[in-house]
């Protein structure tokens, strides 16, 4: 009896019922494209090290042996070491130190993005879940009301043919729902993915419905969107850029070689060498480095622009699609009421005999429309609230304000 229980517990556990704050906690915590994102960065970090680190000082050996009369033999034993006296070093090591700081700033970007997709997977759950629940009590209502007709045939006060017709729309309906019930299983394996949850059983709970904003919000985009880390990032690559045609510019001053010995020749000569090679610049002043250095500088400043007014221009669109929406549901949310009394008064008329069956089905078909089209924008809305908090860069509250 322990072991069966035991199985039965099994599903149970595997279960999780998820809030949004809970999915976001566990996002972040599991998603493995959050990871590998953020191993990226590290590479930045190996790329400042190589820029910091000195080159290797060079040892030699060198044996001479000359027969002249006699043997003459000549030993020099030395150390070299490039020098940089122009600075560029320093220069290299700014701009590396810059890029990864931007590459720091574009994988939140991206996290932000990703962030995003899971928020709206996990209201799309909840979209699914509500279009499922309406289905169910309109096909709930229709098994009612084939009961009531079914005694209505027996006692020959309706026809045959409208109960058939009442099981035809009651299977379409449960046809729809059960559609319905494939996507949501899919979706939630979408969200899971995202999660990295193994788990296959995944519940979602939260109030699917529209939280309006106020437009307050409007004045704090300017300002947010100098925060978005993708702004920022770009920011930090067009200093790297300045900085590497700083650096550039410093390739035609040329590096030093110092080198340093001891000497031991035949016939007790011994001493200390000393030696210093300078290239001289005269052909080669790094002219195409720094040529590419400036375009590159030039290229990286208009992508900062671009992104600027890109990000401006998508904050628009999404504020007046967001105040569609709010309007369109709260038009919809009006007609919904008006359909769903509509509906109750046509079936209370349908048994009392005083309309038809072709009545009853128009308005529960058009409350089950309305229905689905308020769902599907309370969906959208959401959609665009988290494309939104993307585009500033920070979380936004019902009230109008962010975080």
């Amino acid at each position: 009896m322990a072991i069966f229980l035991l199985v039965l517990a099994q599903p149970a556990a595997a279960v999780y019922l998820l809030s949004m704050e809970e999915a976001e906690k566990m996002f972040f915590e599991n998603n493995l494209e959050i990871k590998a994102k953020k191993a990226d960065v590290e590479k930045s970090d190996a790329e400042v090290v190589d820029a910091r680190i000195l080159p290797n000082p060079q040892a030699a050996y060198n044996i001479q042996s000359v027969k002249n009369s006699g043997t003459e033999r000549e030993e020099t034993y030395s150390l070299s070491q490039r020098i940089d006296i122009s600075g560029k070093r320093s220069k290299k090591m700014e701009a590396a130190m810059k890029k990864r700081d931007a590459r720091a700033l574009f994988v939140e970007h991206d996290t932000a993005g990703l962030l995003s997709q899971m928020k709206q997977s996990f209201y799309k759950v909840l979209f699914l879940k509500e279009n499922e629940k309406a289905l169910s009590e309109i096909a709930g209502v229709f098994s009612d009301v084939e009961r009531k007709t079914e005694a209505r045939v027996s006692a020959g006060d309706a026809s045959e043919a409208d109960l058939m017709k009442l099981v035809g729309e009651k299977n379409k309906i449960v046809r729809g729902r059960e559609a319905l019930r494939a996507d949501l299983k899919s979706e939630k394996r979408k969200l899971a993915l995202l999660l990295n949850i193994q788990e296959p059983e995944l519940e979602v709970s939260g109030e699917f419905s529209v939280k309006p904003l106020s437009s307050g919000i409007l004045e704090l985009t300017g300002m947010r969107q100098q925060n978005r880390p993708d702004i920022k990032g770009q920011g930090k690559t067009v200093e790297a850029s300045e900085v590497s045609l700083s650096a550039s510019k410093k390739e035609a001053i040329p590096t030093i070689d110092l080198e340093a010995g001891y000497k031991k020749r035949t016939g007790g000569f011994n001493g200390f060498v000393f030696g210093i090679s300078v290239p001289l610049p005269l052909f080669d002043r790094n002219q195409g480095g720094i040529a590419r250095a400036q375009a590159e500088l030039q290229q990286e400043k208009i992508i900062f622009e671009a992104m600027k007014k890109a990000a401006a221009y998508e904050a628009n669109l999404l504020f007046d699609r967001i105040a569609s929406l709010q309007a369109r549901v709260e038009d919809l949310s009006r007609q919904l009421e008006m359909s769903r009394e509509l509906t109750r008064i046509a079936g209370i008329a349908y048994e009392e005999g005083e309309t038809g069956l072709l009545d009853l089905l128009d308005a529960v078909r058009s409350e089950k429309e309305l229905v689905v089209e308020n769902n599907t924008a309370v969906y959208d809305y959401w959609a665009a609230r988290f494309e939104l908090e993307k585009n500033i860069g920070a979380k936004v509250t019902p009230m109008g304000g962010t975080k």
